[in-house]
């Protein structure tokens, strides 16, 4: 029996072909999963970060009033505020940033 040059090599092209077409479909699959789950991690991030755009919110004024109250006691300590002054709207803004953290508990 001799087998043609041709067909031997006709058979093994379409032995590569089936096994390149296995690995296509394994490799799709395989994607399929992996995005399904990038999904899921997108969601979750998207979550996290709509919180964290809304206690940023809720604690600017916070963090603001707190910011001028530190620079209040500051100019009262250089001579341009009074010390009562100062230390009343320092007072202030801590109390409010502890309020809040404890609202958010």
């Amino acid at each position: 029996m001799m087998v043609d040059l041709n067909a031997l090599l006709i058979a093994l092209l379409l032995v590569a072909i089936i096994v390149l077409v296995v690995f296509l479909i394994i490799m799709i699959s395989n994607l399929t999963t992996t995005l399904k789950k990038v999904n899921v991690i997108l969601d979750d991030t998207q979550t996290v970060t709509a919180i964290v755009n809304e206690k940023a919110k809720e604690t600017k004024p916070v963090v603001d009033d707190l910011s001028s109250a530190i620079v209040g006691f500051a100019n009262g300590l250089k001579g341009n505020e009074t010390n009562i002054a100062s230390l009343s709207n320092l007072a202030k803004s801590l109390s409010s940033m502890v309020n809040i953290i404890r609202n958010n508990k």
